[in-house]
């Protein structure tokens, strides 16, 4: 019996991140923009992604991305983590990158 095969997305890293400090517990974080492909949707989809600190955010790029599926207090949920994408080197596939 095969692994069944999730889909994946296109998440372009745009560069564009941000940094911090939390109110409540007092610790840093890293904040960083991407834009996702969405099947079905003309239009690339702007996006912020976690990391806990700078060096976890990935270069500036095009990223194939799987989605992860799970199940949280009941509720069905799909994510994706450019952080543990696979880079391609392709051109630019939204006009949002080439201008970032």
């Amino acid at each position: 019996m095969s692994t069944p095969k999730f889909p994946t997305l296109m998440v372009e890293v745009t560069g564009i991140q941000r940094s911090g400090t939390a109110a409540k517990s007092g610790k840093p974080y890293t904040m960083f923009q991407a834009f996702v492909h969405l099947p079905g949707i003309p239009y690339p989809q702007k996006v912020d992604f976690y990391a806990q600190n700078q060096s976890e955010v990935p270069q500036p790029g095009t990223y194939e991305c799987d989605v992860i599926p799970d199940v949280r207090d009941g509720r069905l949920e799909f994510n994706c983590d450019p952080r543990q994408g696979r880079r391609k080197n392709i051109p630019p596939l939204s006009d949002a990158m080439k201008t970032a």
